[in-house]
């Protein structure tokens, strides 16, 4: 979809560029949507819903975001003005007949250069909740975007409902891409902040990548390229590979102590969860005490940065080095001073990090260090004031990387739910399911006793 009216052309901004670069190396647009829906409890009026998501693409303006491709370029323009004339609402007679319908639209492809960035629909539940079902491009939304746009909308819907005055508009995206066109004293800075990330990330030593069901894979190709020392497999993705997504929740009790633990100790269940997730692809991978993820930063520092729509959001490599000799608690003080100097330099753009793995690693586009994708999601319970609501993630049916692990605390059960989308050609769900299980069981032990060194922890492991 071309600019027809005069409007403003834009480059994309570093953080689009990563969706791009993910279009490039896929061959699956699918891979870079965002497919998810809020349910809410209580019985929404769809027809004034509706009003509120026309209102809500006025003053959400990654909305009216439209890209086309010129020469071999991506560029990007806004709609002056854009509205949906009716929105699809379905009824679903159970849990099962939802997923499957959501399932299969998660994976159908959204036609960007047609001018189709999102979908919506409307639904009513089998337990009698309004849900709102939404499939948006990641190139005009990152996570954090979504939960904006869930949040503002339905204070749009209750200022219509009540008669009141609409709320605080919300921040310009295109703003921040103003921002990033033709800014030198920027990419000198971002030039700087690379070169002090990608200096650390080498560590002076090569990674391994690990995998969830161990080193099968690796060994394998060691063998048919005959090179022993290979660290990191080719996993180039096939045109026919597809995901299939593995949603696990931990028990009442598994998630107390979790909560707990947390709580007592004022750190974040993100670094336990991770060091769960570490621990066991160590102990299943030969004890490489060596592992690296992709983790999302949201890269939203100012409030105006907060209250807006947009893809900012930048997945930065963080990497671990855990001796076996240091206890449960001491990871968890060493992946948080790693949070700390990632944040600092989040500004970094995946695209220049990706370059840099492959300069200093000596590797193609087809391999890799990272174990999984991961992103921690921090849900309040107080998000849509007093409505309890429940967040859904689904299917999108191709992914670049083996493993994208999305972790978050139920805002109303404190259940943690973890979600695993996985690639078939690499692990089966069974397979995934075993990794979960020593993941948790690695988090329970470490929380009972946080003085506990991680190797002992591996080896009473039972799994």
């Amino acid at each position: 979809m071309k600019p027809k009216n005069n409007e403003t052309v834009y480059r994309l901004i570093h953080s689009q560029e990563m969706v791009a670069f993910m279009w490039k190396y896929t061959m699956h647009m699918q891979a870079t949507q965002i497919p998810c829906a809020v349910v809410f409890e209580d019985a929404l009026d769809f027809g004034l819903l509706a009003r509120a998501v026309n209102i809500e693409i006025r003053r959400n303006d990654c909305m009216r975001l439209r890209l086309f491709r010129q020469g071999t370029q991506l560029r990007e323009f806004f709609l002056e003005d854009y509205r949906l004339e009716k929105i699809l609402v379905k009824e679903f007679s159970s849990r099962e007949a939802q997923d499957a319908y959501f399932n299969a639209d998660a994976e159908k492809k959204l036609e960007v250069f047609d001018g189709e960035t999102f979908r919506i629909v409307f639904f009513r539940s089998a337990e009698g909740g309004s849900g709102i079902y939404l499939c948006v491009s990641h190139m005009i939304m990152d996570a954090m975007a979504t939960f904006t746009f869930f949040k503002d909308l339905m204070a749009v819907y209750d200022a219509l409902a009540s008669g009141s005055p609409l709320p605080k508009p919300l921040a310009k995206y295109e703003d921040i891409i103003k921002n990033e066109q033709d800014n030198p004293a920027l990419e000198q800075r971002l030039e700087a902040e690379t070169k002090i990330l990608a200096d650390w990330m080498v560590m002076d030593r090569r990674p391994t990548m690990c995998f969830v069901n161990g080193p099968g894979i690796l060994d394998r190709q060691r063998k048919l390229l005959r090179q022993k020392n290979m660290t990191m497999p080719f996993v180039g993705l096939p045109i026919k590979d597809t995901t299939h997504f593995v949603k696990l929740h931990l028990t009442d009790e598994e998630s107390a102590k979790i909560t707990a633990f947390v709580e007592e100790n004022g750190i974040s269940a993100e670094w336990v969860i991770q060091l769960g997730l570490r621990l066991n692809f160590s102990r299943i991978n030969r004890r490489v005490n060596d592992t690296t993820f992709w983790v999302l930063c949201p890269r939203r520092r100012t409030v105006k940065e907060k209250r807006c729509g947009g893809t900012l959001a930048s997945p930065m490599p963080w990497r671990e080095i855990l001796p076996e000799e240091k206890t449960f608690r001491e990871a968890i003080s060493q992946l948080s001073e790693t949070q700390a100097f990632l944040f600092r330099h989040s500004d970094v753009p995946f695209t220049s990090m990706r370059r840099e793995e492959l300069k200093r690693y000596h590797i193609t586009q087809m391999q890799s260090p990272i174990c999984s994708m991961f992103s921690y999601l921090p849900l309040q319970a107080d998000t849509f004031g007093n409505r309890q609501y429940s967040y859904i993630g689904y299917n999108f049916g191709h992914y670049v990387m083996p493993l994208y692990t999305v972790t978050m605390r139920d805002p109303h059960s404190g259940q943690y739910v973890f979600s695993y989308i996985h690639r078939l050609w690499l692990s089966s769900d069974e397979e995934v399911r075993a990794f979960h299980a020593g993941a948790v069981q690695a988090i329970m032990k470490g929380i009972e006793n946080p003085e506990k060194t991680l190797g002992e922890i591996m080896e009473e492991m039972k799994l």
